[in-house]
């Protein structure tokens, strides 16, 4: 039995770098545990305690999205809607290719949709909602054939 954290607990400790947690939310995503399974706001696959679902909502987070989100190469659902979370939305997060619900809504982010996220085949979900966001909805998201709410 391994008593370092999994690659998905260090990706995920990466990404709380960007992240204000002022009012200490995320104080049990701790590097001398094993798998970040149990921490707040995160959901593991049962068969291979793979991080699949990073939930997040009206925590008054700030920062950025970091652009290694998608190291977390498992992630099905992103759900950070309605912090204080600003910046751009990552060019990365087309590399989330299990993506199926990004929650984005009601935060500060600016810039442009990244015409990247029409490789997101996967995603039924798009909320982007309540932003900064300026420009034109980018043609690559008529690629997203399985998408039910944008």
């Amino acid at each position: 039995c391994s008593l370092a954290l999994s690659p998905d607990g260090i990706v995920l400790l990466e990404v709380k770098t960007g992240l204000n947690d002022s009012q200490n939310f995320l104080s049990n995503w701790v590097e001398t545990d094993e798998t970040p399974c149990h921490w707040t706001g995160i959901s593991c696959s049962q068969q291979d305690q793979r991080v699949i679902s990073v939930n997040l909502p009206h925590m008054q987070l700030g920062g950025i999205i970091s652009p290694n989100i998608c190291r977390l190469d498992k992630l099905q659902r992103l759900a950070l809607h309605q912090n204080g979370l600003h910046g751009y939305i990552p060019n990365e997060i087309s590399q989330c290719s299990e993506l199926r619900a990004l929650y984005l809504k009601a935060n500060y982010m600016q810039g442009g949709i990244p015409s990247t996220l029409g490789n997101l085949s996967m995603l039924t979900i798009l909320d982007l909602s309540s932003n900064a966001i300026r420009g034109a909805i980018p043609s690559s998201l008529g690629r997203l054939t399985r998408l039910v709410y944008l």
